[in-house]
C-alpha cells in the first residue's frame, strides 16, 4: 500500500476534512440554525466526532506510521511528572463540579463519551497529524506555534454552533495557550496518550459545569473575560518552561526515527 506523507498540504487538506465534519455535519444535524455548544453532548452520542475519528483512523492506517503521530505508550513516570499542571487543573474543575452539584447520571454519560471523543479527535487532528505536517517543512518552534494557531482559529468556529462571538474569540485565544501547552507535553512525552486523557478530563468538567443546576447570579463581566485567560496563560507558559533549551527537539527526532 502507498503511504501517504503527510506535508503541510495533506495535512491541511485533512483538516478541512475534519471541520467539514465536525462543524458542518454538526450545523446539519443541529435542530435549529444555532445550539448552545453544551446541548449538543447531552442528546446522544455525537456523530460528528464520531465520524471526524473514523477519518483520522484512515489516515493513520494509509500513513502506516503511527508511532510518529504520537500514538505509542508513553514512558510513564515522565509522562506523569511532565503533566502535573493541566492533570492538577482538571482535577480542581472535576472536584468543584462534584462539590457543586452535577447534571443527572443519564446527562454525564453522554457528557464522559463525548467529551472523551472530542479530546481524542482534537489530540489526533492537531497534535498528530497537523503538527506532523507542520514539522515537515518548518523547525519545531513555527511548527508548534503554527499548529496551536490553527486550533485557536478553529475554536472560533463554534460561533456557528453557539452564535456567541465573543465567548467564541474567547475559547480561540484560550485555546491558542492551551494548545501550546498540550503540544509541548506531546513532544515531551513523545505521547498523545497523556494529554489525550487529561484533555477528555477537561472538556468533562466544563461541560458538567454549564449543565449543572445552579443560582441565577452570574460573573462580573471582568471575571468571565479574563478568568479563561489567566487559567489557560500558565499552561502556555508551563509549554515554553518545557521546550527549553535543544533536549525536547533531539528527543522528537529520535522519537519519530524509529
Amino acid at each position: 500500500m502507498t503511504r501517504l506523507p503527510l506535508t503541510v498540504s495533506n495535512s491541511l487538506l485533512i483538516l478541512a476534512a475534519w471541520l467539514l465534519l465536525t462543524v458542518g455535519v454538526g450545523q446539519w444535524l443541529s435542530p435549529g440554525p444555532q445550539q448552545a455548544l453544551a446541548d449538543t453532548v447531552t442528546n446522544g452520542i455525537g456523530l460528528p466526532w464520531v465520524l471526524a475519528i473514523v477519518l483520522l483512523c484512515g489516515v493513520i492506517k494509509v500513513h502506516g506510521d503511527p508511532r510518529a503521530l504520537g500514538l505509542r505508550a508513553p514512558p510513564q513516570a515522565v509522562s506523569w511528572r511532565l503533566v502535573w499542571l493541566p492533570l492538577a487543573y482538571a482535577s480542581a474543575m472535576l472536584a468543584l463540579d462534584m462539590l457543586n452539584g452535577l447534571p443527572p447520571q443519564r446527562v454525564l454519560v453522554f457528557v464522559a463519551i463525548n467529551t472523551a471523543l472530542v479530546g481524542l479527535s482534537e489530540e489526533l487532528m492537531f497534535r498528530g497529524v497537523l503538527f506532523t505536517g507542520f514539522l515537515s517543512r518548518f523547525t519545531i518552534w513555527p511548527a508548534m506555534l503554527l499548529s496551536s494557531a490553527v486550533f485557536g482559529a478553529a475554536h472560533a468556529l463554534n460561533v456557528f454552533t453557539t452564535g456567541l462571538w465573543d465567548a467564541a474569540l474567547l475559547q480561540s485565544v484560550c485555546a491558542f495557550l492551551q494548545g501550546f501547552g498540550y503540544l509541548a507535553i506531546r513532544i515531551r512525552t513523545g505521547s498523545l496518550w497523556p494529554m489525550t486523557l487529561v484533555h477528555a478530563m477537561w472538556d468533562f468538567s466544563l461541560m458538567s459545569a454549564a449543565l449543572a443546576p445552579r443560582s441565577e447570579t452570574s460573573a462580573p463581566a471582568n471575571a468571565a473575560l479574563f478568568g479563561p485567560i489567566l487559567i489557560a496563560l500558565p499552561l502556555f507558559l508551563y509549554g515554553l518552561y518545557l521546550m527549553r533549551g535543544h533536549s525536547a527537539r533531539v528527543q522528537l527526532s529520535t522519537e519519530t526515527k524509529r
